[in-house]
């Protein structure tokens, strides 16, 4: 499981529908760049959902075995989701800025700083 949620971050990151990964699954199997991202992101939700089922079921045993309370578990994943909202409104900021740069004809790579570098840390995903 774990390599196959590695694998899926790996292509995930270059999987934007016109990324070529996409374009060429699409058009070996005849069809829609949108309807293979569908996949890859129905898959990529699979598994989120599995790894939270997972970190439950752990957070459930901690407390049958003592090692926790109950309210910390529900503290715990009441933060998780906190975080997980956190995060997708990055996600929807970072895809905001891409449409804004698309209808400016501004290429991010060219004005955000190199992968890897401090500040916006290349933006990866972008």
């Amino acid at each position: 499981t774990t390599l196959g949620v590695v694998g899926l971050k790996t292509i995930d990151a270059t999987t934007g529908t016109n990324s070529p990964i996409i374009q060429n699954l699409a058009e070996k199997f005849n069809t829609y760049p949108e309807d293979v991202r569908g996949i890859f992101d129905q898959t990529r939700e699979e598994r989120q959902q599995e790894r939270r089922k997972a970190v439950e079921d752990s957070l459930n045993q901690a407390v049958e075995d003592g090692k926790i309370t109950e309210d910390q578990k529900n503290t715990i994943l009441s933060k998780q989701a906190e975080i997980r909202k956190q995060m997708e409104e990055v996600k929807a900021g970072k895809e905001d800025l891409r449409k804004w740069a698309d209808e400016n004809d501004i290429d991010l790579k060219d004005i955000l700083p190199v992968k890897g570098s401090h500040g916006f840390r290349g933006m990866k995903g972008l």
